[in-house]
C-alpha cells in the first residue's frame, strides 16, 4: 500500500499546540472588562479584532495543512477562525462591561480571510515551521 499522503506529526503537534494557546490567548482578553484601548482613532477595535484573527486563520491554515489535509484547507481554515470568532463574540455578551458587536465579526471574518491569504501565498514560511 502506497501512502501519498504525508503527515508531518512533529510539525502538526508544535502548529496545533500554538494554535489552541493562540486560542486561549484570544478567549482571555476576551474576558477582560477593563481593557484600555488607545482613543488616537475610532474603530481601533475593529483593527485588533482583524489582527488577532488574521493571526487565528494563519496558524490554522498551518495547523490543518501540517495535519496532512491538502484540499480546501483555505476554507477550512477561514471558517475554523471565523466559527471562533462568532464563539467569541458570544462570549463576550456574557462578559459584564464587554458586549457582542456585529462590526467586530465582520473585523474577525476580514482578519481571518487575510490570514488565509497570508497562509496560502506565504508558503515558504509554512515550510519553516
Amino acid at each position: 500500500m502506497h501512502n501519498t499522503q504525508v503527515i508531518n506529526v512533529r510539525g502538526a503537534l508544535i502548529s496545533w499546540t500554538l494554535t489552541l494557546c493562540y486560542m486561549g490567548l484570544i478567549y482571555y482578553l476576551s474576558s477582560k472588562n477593563n481593557i484600555k484601548l488607545p482613543e488616537f482613532t475610532i474603530g481601533f477595535d475593529k483593527v485588533l479584532h482583524t489582527c488577532a484573527y488574521m493571526g487565528l486563520a494563519f496558524l490554522s491554515y498551518i495547523s490543518i495543512n501540517k495535519s496532512g489535509i491538502k484540499k480546501y484547507v483555505f476554507i477550512a481554515a477561514f471558517l475554523f477562525a471565523g466559527i471562533y470568532g462568532i464563539s467569541d463574540e458570544i462570549h463576550q455578551s456574557f462578559v459584564p462591561g464587554r458586549d457582542a458587536s456585529l462590526g467586530d465579526l465582520v473585523a474577525d471574518f476580514s482578519g481571518a480571510l487575510i490570514g488565509c491569504f497570508g497562509a496560502k501565498y506565504g508558503k515558504r514560511w509554512i515550510d519553516f515551521i
